[in-house]
């Protein structure tokens, strides 16, 4: 009975992936009838079978219409829907001759099929339906439907819901031509190369076939259950047939038969590496590891969401999301854990408490007198139903949180009643009554008051103290601007706004000060504003994106190249600031930006009465002075050369040899710009005597020129005589 079950199980989710075919033309995402792997593999075979034969039946419509079948198997299904092409098309020919419609050995089942139905025959087995199965025979434990017990096919019989069922042979047999019995394949003679090696001798067999050496004695070889494959050498192991398997065995003076699971080679038993040679039943989901005689089966595909891989078992299990604490389900929602996922139902609170709309914990309901909790409400209690105690003569009548006795046959209005001695209609004091329970009782004209606690307020028509939704009521002024009003049963609560706190009188919102009290992580700085607080850096620092670490500020770089740079000189860039440099022969000016040259000359630079110092642009340079003939150096003045008293002897002589030469060096700067606005440039000054009679003669000598463009020239000046007078010159 067992195998019923199972069977019938299987057969549901075969017909599940059918449908999905049929439905989505594809076989990607499919919507098995369960969860379990084994059904979901069942509904991916019977989807993909689906697939197979529609692209066979496509095939042979093509073929029905046209002469030529397409060309491109490089898509799904795309070869057994050319093959499928073909055998119709070898149907149509031998017609087109008037020869026999008989197909040969060997075609598949889908084939066929397709060859049939262009024939014409009595063998058409038309498309699939929902209904799949594939079974032998010849196996006991398994029902067949009517159809294929009364199918006559030789090995395995399809039902797949069609005009008729489909037979097909096992592993070594082709179908016949009549679609029922099944023709041993000789795979000495069809398979190309031969299956065994060149010194081994093929044997066929039925459904298999054997490798023998031609001169040794064969040992019989036991093979392993439940292996597939088809490794050259080797028999195919199928189920179904009982040939068995035989190995060589042979070496000088020995003969023996390995164990299962090893081959004898050059005198030794070596381990048969059963995953390179295809002898695995692993499945598509599992990969195959070699063992010393045997295999291991290691699964390799995920369970897939809201499941785990039993390491002991390798079976996909649910995983309980609701235990483990990994759903979604918000505070107001209670976790229900489904196969493969979980579910999200709402809370519900009993009779008698009340949920919290943002926690959703339930609370007890304390209700007034008279009144019951019930769905998170107060509901009046019908003491008329319940038990009450109005004396004979007197009917209950049933108000809101209590109750009242009257006269029978009262014809006056609600809250009267008549009076025997008058005959009028009196106010009842319903006060007397004790409808307000513990609490105050107002009597008033024909009905009556209860006042409520702080929180509530009576409702006239339903006679009954409910809350107040203070944050409706007032709204905007029970809570301060920066909270959130949440009502309460009797009462309220103000939430403020992150970066304030409650204040000690429950209602206003205090700013906190996230820079005091150690909740802001700044680097440097810290500002607290309103609700918040704000990072900054000090000089020379730019805030990060992170908004609170700070950054050092490369002032070089940002103004390099500006046209205004920050140092006159070299610029390097410092934690927070910079720091300039001068080139050598020059000095930084206080300002820390600005570079001034360093006479060298005022420092001692230069020392001897013969060396005159000349300061420059970040240098100095030293000049010899060597007297001429008849002169000696100055002893006050290092850049003068005085006549000495044997120069000259007549006053008339001596008048015509200058009483002492002056040498000036003079620094001056290149690349002076000259334009319309400054034509000249006044490079040195020589002052004369200011005696009205005396003449003074100066004489430059050029030694060296270096022209720089076309435009200037230097001109050489021999002489140059200045004449002394009262005249302004």
């Amino acid at each position: 009975m067992e195998v019923y079950t199972t069977a019938n199980e299987l057969t549901r989710c075969c017909a599940g992936g059918t449908r999905h075919f049929k439905n989505s033309n594809t076989c990607s995402s499919i919507k098995s009838e369960g969860t379990s792997m084994t059904c979901q593999r069942a509904a991916s075979i019977c989807c993909l079978r689906s697939l197979l034969d529609n692209a066979c039946d496509s095939g042979t419509d093509i073929a029905k219409e046209e002469e030529s079948c397409p060309s491109n198997i490089n898509v799904l299904g795309g070869g057994l829907k050319k093959e499928c092409c073909d055998c119709c098309l070898l149907a149509k020919d031998l017609l087109s001759r008037n020869e026999p419609c008989v197909a040969p050995v060997g075609f598949s089942a889908g084939c066929l099929r397709s060859f049939n139905k262009c024939c014409n025959g009595e063998f058409e087995i038309t498309h699939a339906t929902e209904i799949i199965t594939g079974r032998p025979l010849n196996d006991p434990h398994v029902m067949h439907g009517d159809r294929c017990a009364s199918a006559n096919c030789e090995h395995l019989c399809h039902d797949r819901g069609g005009e008729k069922v489909e037979c097909s042979c096992r592993s070594g047999f082709d179908l016949a031509p009549d679609g029922l019995a099944c023709i041993d394949r000789n795979e000495c003679l069809t398979t190309r190369p031969s299956p065994c090696t060149p010194n081994e001798e093929c044997v066929n067999t039925i459904g298999a076939y054997i490798c023998q050496r031609r001169i040794s004695r064969l040992v019989p070889h036991r093979h392993r259950n439940n292996r597939v494959g088809n490794a050259p050498r080797r028999m195919r192991d199928d189920p179904y047939s009982r040939a068995g398997e035989y190995r060589e065995a042979s070496q000088a003076h020995t003969e023996f038969g390995c164990p299962m699971g090893w081959l004898y080679q050059l005198g030794h038993c070596v381990d048969i590496d059963e995953c390179a040679t295809l002898m695995d039943d692993c499945l598509e989901s599992q990969r195959c590891l070699n063992t010393p005689g045997s295999f291991k089966c290691i699964r390799t595909l995920s369970c897939g969401t809201g499941y785990a891989m039993d390491s002991a078992t390798e079976q996909c299990r649910d995983v309980d999301e609701c235990n483990l604490g990994s759903h979604d389900c918000g505070a107001l929602y209670q976790c229900r854990n489904t196969q493969g996922s979980y579910r999200c139902d709402p809370k519900k609170c009993g009779d008698g408490e009340l949920q919290n709309p943002m926690t959703g914990e339930c609370t007890s309901i304390t209700c007034p007198h008279g009144y019951f909790p019930k769905n998170g409400m107060c509901n009046d209690i019908d003491e008329c139903q319940t038990g009450h105690n109005c004396g004979v003569g007197e009917e209950c009548v049933n108000t809101p949180g209590s109750f009242r006795c009257q006269q029978k046959g009262n014809l006056c209005a609600h809250g009267y009643e008549v009076n025997d001695a008058t005959g009028f209609c009196e106010d009842v004091n319903e006060c007397q009554q004790g409808v307000c329970g513990s609490m105050e009782c107002i009597n008033l004209p024909g009905t009556y008051k209860c006042k409520c606690g702080s929180g509530y307020e009576f409702n006239d028509a339903k006679k009954r103290c409910e809350d107040i939704d203070e944050c409706i009521k007032f709204a905007g002024h029970v809570c301060d601007l920066s909270a959130e009003c949440i009502n309460t049963i009797g009462s309220f609560e103000c939430k403020c706004k992150p970066g304030f706190q409650l204040a000690s009188d429950g209602r206003r919102c205090e700013d906190v000060n996230e820079c005091t009290t150690g909740i802001a992580t700044c680097e440097q700085k810290c500002v607290n504003i309103p609700g918040s607080y704000q990072c900054i850096c000090d000089r020379g620092f730019a805030l990060g994106p992170d908004g609170t670490k700070c950054e050092d500020i490369d002032e070089c770089s940002i103004w390099a190249g500006s046209g205004n740079d920050l140092c006159m000189g070299g610029c390097i860039n410092t934690k927070g600031s910079y720091l300039c440099q001068c080139p050598p022969g020059y000095k930084i000016q206080p300002d820390g930006r600005t570079c001034v040259d360093v006479d060298e000359c005022a420092m001692g630079e230069c020392a001897g009465s013969d060396k005159v110092c000349v300061n420059t642009l970040g240098s100095f340079k030293c000049h010899s002075i060597d007297c001429p003939t008849n002169y000696i150096h100055d002893s006050l003045n290092k850049n003068r050369c005085n006549r000495s008293p044997s120069a000259c002897g007549l006053p008339e002589e001596c008048s015509k040899v200058p009483l002492f030469l002056t040498y000036q060096f003079i620094s001056l700067a290149r690349a002076v710009p000259i334009s319309s606005h400054r034509p000249a440039i006044t490079l040195f000054k020589v002052s004369a005597p200011n005696h009205p009679d005396t003449e003074v003669a100066f004489e430059l000598q050029l030694k060296t020129t270096i022209v720089g463009r076309k435009n200037f020239e230097m001109r050489e000046i021999n002489q140059t005589t200045s004449k002394k007078s009262s005249e302004k010159h």
